[in-house]
């Protein structure tokens, strides 16, 4: 029996202003139905093998039923393994109404889904949507780069976007407005046939032209986002270091070198300097000196550039002032663990309260560094490390560790060799995450002072070594 449509059912087609050829290229036909009715055959095809039919009246009476058993899949499921329609955007329906008429519009690679919309948004592994599994591969971002997701304008076919967004992935996937009710301004059409039919094929092709990327959180353009402060630089008034070394607000900076080699002290004096120079606050988070007594003595050495015990009673006054005005000091209680979040919550006070730019956490070597459950060292590092600097960009301070290094080897005459970033315990990530890295290592006659890593050279200072020798009266390096 030949298997055609009725003047009926062309009819219903027309009333639809859907293009009864292709109806009738994709295999719709006229049948018996239900009761004795007519009704309208939609066969599902895989590979050109009917895998299953939908069959609907187009009456005022609606009425759906399929074939027992029939396999769940696409509506015009092959055009996704027609090569051919690969630069082709890909447009998924709720229903085969609404996939003729973008056919009917001229679109290639229209495809419906099987059960329509469902009314609340479907858990993980439920089978609704097995159909995306069978044709996976037909669906990868390389046959399918653009998805318009043309579903029906209420509470279902929302959902029915977000299920298939969800699976299919938001950053390929459109979405469609449709335009309003010719006949009632205030309400805006429901689907593809509803524009078909009020507009026609051009309103159909206008729509899916207005179709918008689905926000996926994180991405912008240019101009959507909002304006940052500029990150300033500052000279940190060493001669050599200062063209190897600038100090950015924003930045991470890793300090390393052998325990006594100077290290903490050439922190203190570059701070310093930085400190009477641009007005800036520091705060420091130092667990191998008391603040009372090793940092304002050395503060106060720095300020007066002269042994304490040389100074004046008016000298020392002054210098107690300067430090109060500048500096902010972590001091933990006895039965405090000084772990990372305890020092980030106080930093941002520091920060906040004192408006410190600069931070500085020396030794991290010294600090309870609590693991989660099954999370290694380097995982731990990682992700401290990440905390760090996003705590740095947030709050735009210039953030300094001092860490230790874990492998202290010598050469061949006894010496200890030149540590590397990559000798800090625990993690590679202290190299490879650091905005800026240094090692200092003292030599009987001078000190090395070594600009490892640099992320930004003509912003932030070009890697390279230079010397200077520590003046322990003063609490300052001699670059001359």
């Amino acid at each position: 029996m030949e298997e055609t449509l009725s003047r009926a059912m062309l009819d219903a087609l027309d009333a639809r202003h859907l293009d009864w050829e292709i109806a009738s290229a994709h295999g719709l036909h006229s049948r018996v139905g239900k009761g004795g009715g007519e009704a309208l055959v939609i066969p599902f095809l895989r590979e050109g093998r009917v895998v299953n039919r939908k069959f609907r009246t187009l009456g005022p009476e609606k009425r759906f039923w399929q074939d027992k058993d029939g396999v769940q899949c696409f509506w015009n499921e092959d055009c996704l393994r027609d090569d051919s329609l690969t630069d082709h955007p890909l447009i998924i329906t709720e229903g085969e109404m609404d996939a003729l008429s973008a056919l009917t519009a001229g679109f290639k690679r229209v495809v419906s889904v099987p059960c329509g919309a469902p009314d609340k948004p479907v858990p993980e592994g439920s089978t609704k949507y097995a159909f995306l599994d069978d044709v996976k591969s037909l669906l990868s971002v390389e046959r399918v780069s653009r998805i318009i997701l043309a579903v029906d304008g209420d509470g279902p076919g929302q959902t029915l976007m977000h299920d298939l967004a969800l699976r299919l992935g938001k950053f390929r996937c459109q979405w469609i407005t449709y335009p309003k009710d010719p006949d009632d301004p205030e309400r805006r059409l429901k689907d593809l046939n509803d524009v078909l039919i009020a507009y026609g094929p051009a309103g159909v092709d206008k729509t899916i032209a207005r179709a918008q990327w689905m926000k996926v959180e994180g991405v912008f353009r240019m101009s959507e986002l909002p304006p940052v402060p500029d990150a300033p630089v500052y000279d940190i008034g060493m001669p050599d270091l200062r063209n190897r070394y600038k100090m950015r607000l924003g930045d991470f900076a890793v300090w390393t070198g052998i325990p006594s080699h100077g290290k903490s002290s050439l922190v203190n004096d570059m701070i310093c300097r930085v400190v009477q120079a641009h007005g800036l606050s520091a705060a420091f988070a130092s667990f191998e000196q008391n603040p009372q007594r090793d940092h304002r003595r050395n503060l106060r050495t720095w300020f007066c550039g002269k042994p304490v015990e040389h100074c004046t009673a008016g000298e020392l006054a002054k210098a107690d002032d300067w430090i109060d005005r500048h500096f902010a000091f972590l001091v933990p209680g006895e039965d405090e663990d000084v772990d990372l979040e305890w020092v980030l919550d106080r930093l941002e006070a520091a920060v906040i309260q004192h408006g410190c730019k600069i931070v500085v956490i020396d030794p991290w070597n010294e600090m309870d560094h609590c693991r989660r459950a099954n999370e290694s060292l380097t995982e731990y590092t990682g992700r401290a490390i990440k905390a760090l600097k996003r705590f740095a960009k947030k709050l735009l301070v210039h953030l300094i560790v001092v860490a230790h290094p874990s492998k202290q080897s010598k050469d061949e005459n006894g010496a200890y060799r030149v540590p590397t970033l990559y000798d800090i315990s625990d993690s590679a990530h202290w190299y490879n995450k650091a905005d800026l890295g240094v090692v200092v290592h003292r030599y009987p006659t001078h000190t090395l002072i070594r600009v490892a890593k640099s992320r930004y050279h003509d912003l932030i200072g070009e890697p390279g070594d230079c010397e200077a020798s520590f003046i322990f009266t003063e609490r300052r390096y001699d670059f001359q």
